[in-house]
C-alpha cells in the first residue's frame, strides 16, 4: 500500500493535468443531491460547463428512475471540475479514502488508474449485461486493459469535428472544408469578406486545444496507420517527411487564429462562433451541447459541422467518458447498480443527447438525436467501427508524456519554431519510454 500510495502521490500533478474531458473549471458546492435513500453512492465527476451540468443531471435522474433507494453523493470534496477535481480526487485515493466511482477517460488516463491498483475489473458485469456485443470493438479495447473491462464507457465522443456558422457559409456562397487546402481556400475568403471575425476560434489556454487541431493536420498528411504509429512512438520524427510537413501547414494556419487564443477556454472559443466574432471552431461533439446551451444556436440552422479530415479516408478521432468501481467503494452494491444503469438505453439516451457526445450502444436508433449532426455520426460509426481511433483526450500517449506534448503544441503556436519542434516532440518520446508506454494500444 504504501508503494501505491507513494506511486499517486509523486503522480499528482502530472496526473492533475490529465484533460478535464472538455470542461471549463468550474466550481463545485461539495453538497450531496436532495434525493434521499436507503443506499449511498459517493461519486466524483466534471460535468459542470453549459450542456455538461444539464447531462449529469439527467443522468442521476435515469438512476434515481431505476434505483430511487440509491442516495447520490456528488463531486462531496469541493475542487471543482476537470483539472481541480482530478487532484482532490487523486489525494484522497493516495491517502486510501476512496470514493464508490469516479468520471475517467478510456485509454491511457485509464491504464494509469489499472496500473496503480485503484479499480476493479468487470469482466462479471460485462458478460451479464454482453456489453462487448452492443458497443464498437475499438470502443471495447479503450476502456480495457490486457483484455479486462475495468470501466462502463457511457458515450462516445469525436474530436475531428469543424463547426461553422451555417447562415455565414451560406451568405459568402461557401461549402464547409474537409481538407487542410480547402481549410485555407474558406479561412482567406473569410476574412477578406469579414475582416473583424477571426475565420477559426481556438481555445488554448489549457493547451490540449492546440494538439486537437495539429491532429487533424497529422492525420490527413499520413493517414490513419501512421497516426497510431505516431502516437505509440513508432515514428522517427527526426527523419520523417510527413510530420515536418504536417507542422509546416499548421504553422501556415496561424494568421487566421483568433489572437487572443491562449486567454480562452475551448467553451469561449465555441462561444466565439456563437457570437458571430469567429467562423468555425475544431471541437468535439460536446461542443454541440455548448453551442446549444451556452449559445442557444440550433443545429442545422445556426451551426453546421463536417468531420475533419475527410482525405484520405474518413477517420473519427474518439475517447469515451466512463465509470467504474473503486477497489475500496464503500457502497459496492450500488455502485453495480449505478453502472448496469451507465451501460443502459435509459440513462445513454437523455445523457448524451443533452452532453452532445454518440450513444456507446450501437444498437440504439440514431434519431434519438435531435440533430442531424448526430445522427449522420452515430449511423456512420455503427456501419464503420473500425474507422475509430483513440484521440488526445483518451491518448494512445502515455498520461506522462500526454501533457508534455499539448506544451510543444502550445510553444509552436506561439513562437513557431519547425525544427525546435520536431527536436522537442523526439526527446519527449525518449524521456517518457513512449513506444514502449502506448505498446499497449492496438488499432483497429
Amino acid at each position: 500500500m504504501l508503494k501505491q500510495t507513494h506511486r499517486w502521490l509523486t503522480g499528482l500533478v502530472i496526473l492533475a493535468l490529465v484533460l478535464s474531458g472538455c470542461t471549463a473549471v468550474m466550481p463545485q458546492t461539495g453538497a450531496p443531491r436532495a434525493e434521499t435513500g436507503s443506499q449511498k453512492l459517493e461519486i466524483y465527476h466534471w460535468w459542470t460547463a453549459p450542456g455538461e451540468r444539464e447531462a449529469a443531471d439527467a443522468m442521476f435522474a435515469a438512476l434515481h428512475a431505476a434505483y430511487p433507494d440509491i442516495q447520490v453523493m456528488e463531486n462531496p470534496s469541493p475542487g471543482g471540475g476537470g483539472v481541480n477535481q482530478r487532484v482532490v480526487l487523486q489525494s484522497r485515493i493516495a491517502a486510501g479514502d476512496y470514493p464508490d466511482t469516479f468520471q475517467t477517460l478510456g485509454g491511457a488516463e485509464l491504464k494509469n488508474y489499472v496500473d496503480s491498483g485503484v479499480l476493479e475489473p468487470l469482466d462479471d458485469l460485462w458478460a451479464e449485461l454482453d456489453y462487448a456485443a452492443v458497443i464498437p470493438g475499438p470502443l471495447a479495447k479503450a476502456v480495457s486493459v490486457d483484455g479486462h473491462p475495468y470501466v462502463v464507457p457511457l458515450n462516445m465522443h469525436i474530436q475531428n469535428i469543424l463547426y461553422y456558422n451555417l447562415p455565414l457559409f451560406e451568405e459568402l456562397g461557401i461549402e464547409p472544408p474537409t481538407d487542410f487546402a480547402e481549410l485555407l481556400t474558406v479561412a482567406e475568403t473569410i476574412q477578406a469578406a469579414k475582416p473583424g471575425m477571426a475565420p477559426l476560434a481556438l481555445g488554448s489556454k489549457e493547451k490540449w486545444g492546440d494538439a486537437f487541431v495539429f491532429d487533424s493536420i497529422l492525420l490527413e498528411a499520413g493517414g490513419p496507420e501512421y497516426y497510431v504509429q505516431f502516437h505509440k512512438g513508432e515514428i522517427d520524427v527526426t527523419a520523417d517527411p510527413i510530420y515536418r510537413e504536417a507542422l509546416e501547414k499548421f504553422e501556415q494556419l496561424i494568421p487566421y487564429i483568433n489572437m487572443d487564443h491562449s486567454a480562452l477556454t475551448w467553451d469561449q472559443a465555441v462561444g466565439l462562433v456563437g457570437a458571430e466574432q469567429a467562423a468555425m471552431t475544431l471541437m468535439g461533439t460536446w461542443a454541440i451541447g455548448a453551442f446549444t446551451q451556452g449559445s442557444n444556436w440550433e443545429p442545422g440552422v445556426d451551426f453546421g459541422a463536417v468531420t475533419f479530415p475527410q482525405k484520405p479516408e474518413r477517420i473519427l478521432l474518439f475517447h469515451p467518458d466512463t465509470y467504474g468501481m473503486t477497489v475500496k467503494a464503500p457502497n459496492p452494491e450500488a455502485t453495480m447498480d449505478w453502472l448496469r444503469v451507465v451501460a443502459s438505453p435509459e440513462l445513454q439516451i437523455p445523457t448524451d443527447i443533452t452532453q452532445g457526445g454518440l450513444f456507446a450502444r450501437t444498437d440504439i436508433d440514431p434519431t434519438e438525436f435531435p440533430d442531424p449532426i448526430r445522427q449522420e455520426l452515430q449511423t456512420y460509426v455503427r456501419d464503420h467501427p473500425d474507422k475509430l481511433i483513440l484521440d488526445q483526450h483518451g491518448s494512445i500517449l502515455p498520461a506522462t508524456a500526454q501533457p508534455i506534448y499539448w506544451d510543444i503544441m502550445a510553444t509552436f503556436l506561439a513562437q513557431p519554431d519547425v525544427d525546435k519542434t520536431i527536436q522537442a516532440v523526439a526527446d519527449m518520446f525518449t524521456t517518457y519510454g513512449v513506444k514502449e508506454a502506448s505498446a499497449w494500444y492496438v488499432w483497429p
